[in-house]
C-alpha cells in the first residue's frame, strides 16, 4: 500500500469540498425519488427532506473511496473495499440506493486508474465541483414545477441545494486558484506565501459568507409553490370568452383593510407561454448536449487507450504538424542546404566519421563523441545549437568554427 500525505490544510479543504459536491448531487437525486414515492400509502418511506440531508453523509464514503483507490494496489482488495464502502453508504443514507451508487463509483474509479494511471485517480468528476452541476438542480426544479400536482418539498430542496452547491463551488474555485498560484511559484525567491494565503483566503471566505447571507434566507423561505402549467386545448367552447359581471353601482365603499393584499397558500400560476419557452429551451439544450457528446465520442474514440498498462495516444492535427516539424529539424540536412546550421552539422558528421565507425542513431552527441574518442568542444557546442537550439546559427558561428 502507498502512503498519502495531505500536508496543507488548504489541500484538505479542497478534497472535502470536492467530496461534498458529489454528495449534494447524489442527495438531491435521492430526494427526487423519495418525493415521487412519498404519497404512496402502502409504502413507509422516509421524507424527501430526510433523504436529502442524510444523502449529504455520502461525502464520507466518497472520501474513503478516494483514499482506497490511491493506496490499494490489488484489484481483489479494492473490490472487497468497494463492497465495504457500499455497505457503509447504505447505512449512512438509509436505503440501498447509496450502496448501488457507491459500488458503481468504485468501479469507475478503478477503470479510470487502469486507463490513465495515477493521475486519472487524483481528480475526477467525483472530486471536482463545477458550476455545470447547478444544471442538475435547475432541471429538477423545472421537473418539480411541471408535474401535475407539483412536488413542493422537492422544489424547496432544489432551491436550497442549488444555493449550497453554489457556495461550495465558490469556495472550491477560490482555494484551487490560490493553491495553484502558490504551487507554481513556490520556488520564487522572496515570495510572501503566508501573506498571499491570508489575504486571498480571507477574500474567498468573505465571498462565501456574503453569498450565503444573501441567498440562504431566500432559499430557506421559498414556499415551493411555483408551477409551470401547460395550456390545455379545448375545442369549440366559448364560455371562457364571456367576461365576468361588473360590480353593481352603489356598492358600499371598501375598507382599507380589504384593499391590502391577502397572503394565501395558493400556487403561483405562470402563463402557459412561459412554460412553452422553458421546456423548449431545456429540450434544445439537451439535444445540443447529446449531439455534442456523440460528436466528441466519435472524434476521440481512438485518441487514447491502454494496452498492457502502456498508454497509446493518437496525435491531433496540430500535434502531428508539430511532430513533423520536429522531425524535419532533427533529420540530416538537404544536399542543397548551404545555411550555417547545415554546414556545421556536416562538419560535425565528417569529424566523427574520420575518427571511427558511424555512431548509432539513438546516441546523443556526447555519447557519439565518446564512442569514437573525439573531443572538440567548440564543434560540439555549435552542433547542439544547430540541431537542437531555438535560434539559428549565423555566419559568426561559422567564423568561430574556422
Amino acid at each position: 500500500m502507498k502512503k498519502i500525505h495531505i500536508s496543507k490544510p488548504r489541500s484538505a479543504a479542497l478534497l472535502a469540498l470536492g467530496w461534498l459536491h458529489w454528495a449534494m448531487l447524489v442527495a438531491i437525486i435521492f430526494a427526487m425519488f423519495f418525493d415521487m414515492l412519498y404519497g404512496l400509502a402502502e409504502l413507509e418511506l422516509m421524507s424527501p427532506q430526510a433523504a436529502f440531508f442524510r444523502g449529504l453523509l455520502f461525502a464520507i464514503p466518497t472520501g474513503l473511496s478516494w483514499f482506497a483507490i490511491k493506496r490499494i494496489r490489488s484489484f481483489m482488495l479494492f473490490l472487497l473495499a468497494s463492497l465495504g464502502l457500499s455497505g457503509l453508504s447504505w447505512l449512512l443514507v438509509g436505503h440501498p440506493g447509496g450502496a448501488l451508487i457507491m459500488f458503481v463509483m468504485c468501479l469507475i474509479r478503478m477503470r479510470t486508474r487502469l486507463a490513465e494511471g495515477e493521475e486519472g485517480a487524483v481528480r475526477s468528476l467525483f472530486d471536482t465541483p463545477s458550476l455545470f452541476g447547478l444544471c442538475v438542480f435547475v432541471l429538477l426544479f423545472l421537473f418539480s414545477a411541471g408535474v401535475a400536482d407539483g412536488l413542493p418539498r422537492l422544489q424547496w430542496l432544489t432551491v436550497l441545494g442549488a444555493v449550497l452547491y453554489l457556495i461550495v463551488c465558490l469556495g472550491y474555485n477560490g482555494l484551487d486558484r490560490l493553491d495553484s498560484y502558490l504551487t507554481l511559484n513556490k520556488d520564487m525567491h522572496g515570495l510572501p506565501a503566508r501573506r498571499i494565503q491570508h489575504i486571498a483566503g480571507s477574500a474567498v471566505l468573505i465571498l462565501v459568507l456574503l453569498t450565503a447571507a444573501l441567498l440562504l434566507p431566500m432559499a430557506l423561505g421559498h414556499s415551493g409553490f411555483v408551477r409551470l402549467k401547460m395550456p390545455e386545448f379545448k375545442g369549440g367552447g366559448t364560455e371562457n370568452l364571456i367576461p365576468e359581471a361588473t360590480p353593481v353601482p352603489g356598492r358600499p365603499e371598501m375598507k382599507i383593510a380589504d384593499m391590502l393584499p391577502q397572503v394565501d397558500s395558493t400556487p403561483i400560476q405562470i402563463p402557459p407561454i412561459v412554460g412553452y419557452i422553458f421546456f423548449g429551451l431545456i429540450g434544445a439544450l439537451l439535444l445540443a448536449g447529446l449531439f455534442a457528446a456523440v460528436i466528441h465520442l466519435f472524434k476521440n474514440f481512438r485518441r487514447s487507450f491502454s494496452d498492457s498498462r502502456d498508454v497509446v495516444q493518437y496525435l491531433s492535427r496540430d500535434e502531428q504538424e508539430y511532430a513533423r516539424e520536429l522531425t524535419e529539424t532533427l533529420r540530416r540536412p538537404r544536399i542543397w542546404d548551404r545555411s550555417p546550421g547545415a554546414v556545421i552539422r556536416r562538419r560535425y558528421r565528417k569529424a566523427l566519421l574520420k575518427a571511427g565507425e558511424p555512431p548509432e542513431r539513438w546516441m546523443t552527441p556526447q555519447e557519439a563523441e565518446n564512442a569514437v574518442g573525439v573531443q572538440i568542444p567548440a564543434l560540439h557546442r555549435l552542433y547542439e545549437k544547430a540541431r537542437y537550439g531555438r535560434e539559428e546559427c549565423t555566419q559568426e558561428d561559422l567564423r568561430e568554427l574556422r
